[in-house]
């Protein structure tokens, strides 16, 4: 999937969840020019990393973080408390690594959240506000799938599947700008407008001196 993204002039950022940095992964990206900013399971005994060249599992050194060791980051409402590295990790060579809590709820290293960056320019608050992005990627495919019939559609060649996503991200477009910019929004406005076309048409029919039956047989419900 990887190998298939355009290449582009602009700085292209690939957005994984905890589920998916490995270091096949990240080599790929690294040879498309691609950065990466993803999460990292804090709960895995192998997600090494090496602080001043020490070698650290990330719920090991956690226990040992304080409050004067971070810095207060400030993502939309919230307030995080975040300690930085910048080094190697198992998964790549060197990466901005961030370890994150809630402000005032502790350092506990089971509330803790990480994630990487492989972009060491980017600041706390950039890396952090790029990957909050990645929720709207999840809920635009969640919405796809139960709304849009994405995941009822099988083709398999490589034309049908792009024809497909164009149709796709075209009714997505069409639903977003109805209603303004918000797709679910859109995609009720269109179930409402159906259900009142739906009503106008079977009252103008039966106006007009339609029977029942044949308004069923127009309709294709007989």
């Amino acid at each position: 999937m990887i190998q298939a993204v355009p290449m582009s002039s602009c700085r292209t950022y690939v957005l994984m969840d905890s589920w998916c940095p490995s270091a096949s992964v990240l080599q790929k990206c690294t040879e498309r020019g691609f950065h990466v900013i993803s999460g990292l399971k804090t709960n895995k005994t192998n997600r090494i990393f090496y602080p001043q060249g020490i070698r650290q599992s990330l719920k090991d050194f956690a226990s040992y973080i304080s409050k004067t060791d971070t810095d207060l980051v400030a993502i939309g409402s919230s307030d995080y408390r975040v300690y930085r590295n910048e080094g190697k990790l198992n998964v790549v060579e060197n990466a901005a690594l961030l370890l994150c809590w809630k402000d005032g709820e502790g350092f506990d290293p089971k509330h803790m959240k990480a994630f990487l960056s492989t972009d060491v320019s980017l600041s706390n608050v950039e890396i952090l506000s790029y990957y909050s992005k990645r929720w709207a990627i999840e809920t635009y495919f969640r919405t796809a799938k139960v709304q849009l019939a994405m995941d009822r559609y099988q083709v398999r060649s490589i034309q049908a599947i792009d024809r497909y996503l164009t149709l796709l991200l075209f009714a997505a477009l069409c639903c977003a700008y109805r209603s303004h910019g918000s797709l679910i929004d859109g995609i009720h406005g269109f179930h409402l407008q159906k259900k009142h076309d739906m009503i106008e048409y079977i009252f103008n029919q039966a106006q007009r001196g339609a029977s029942l039956e044949q308004i069923k047989t127009r309709l294709r419900v007989a």
